[in-house]
């Protein structure tokens, strides 16, 4: 139950336990492809499976103030697994400034997704810090 809480979006960053990882993983393994990345960010508590791991970081590309750069965009229908194999993302000026906790990425970028049976815009952004923080 605690590892779904730590979904929700961080009060500091405004991004979740997962996308977290993944943007410490990109900054740690720099040269690394998308997949390589998945498989390193495998553990028992993880939430979500593959496919979700990759719209989340699809999300970290995507919206005005990208974190991540250089994720293979779908030209084709490549498989996801192709895609994400030929992918060698990197963090943005802006992905460091989340990592340092000196930006929060629901500030410049819009919230859309359903957490549980909640939908979370940047109007009802619940968060967690180390309490439930309602919007």
């Amino acid at each position: 139950m605690l590892a779904v809480a730590a979904e929700l979006p961080s009060f500091a960053t405004g991004l979740g336990a997962t996308e977290m990882r993944l943007l410490e993983l990109i900054a740690r393994y720099d040269g690394f492809s998308a997949l390589g990345l998945l498989h390193r960010s495998w553990s028992p508590e993880n939430v979500f499976g593959e496919l979700e791991i990759f719209s989340l970081l699809d999300g970290l590309a995507d919206g005005p103030s990208p974190a991540v750069t250089d994720l293979e965009r779908p030209q084709s229908k490549r498989s996801w697994h192709a895609r994400y194999a030929a992918s060698y993302p990197r963090l943005t000026e802006f992905g460091e400034a989340i990592i340092a906790h000196q930006e929060d990425f629901s500030s410049y970028n819009p919230i859309d997704r359903w957490w549980g049976g909640t939908h979370l815009t940047n109007d009802n952004l619940w968060r967690v810090a180390p309490t439930l923080t309602k919007p």
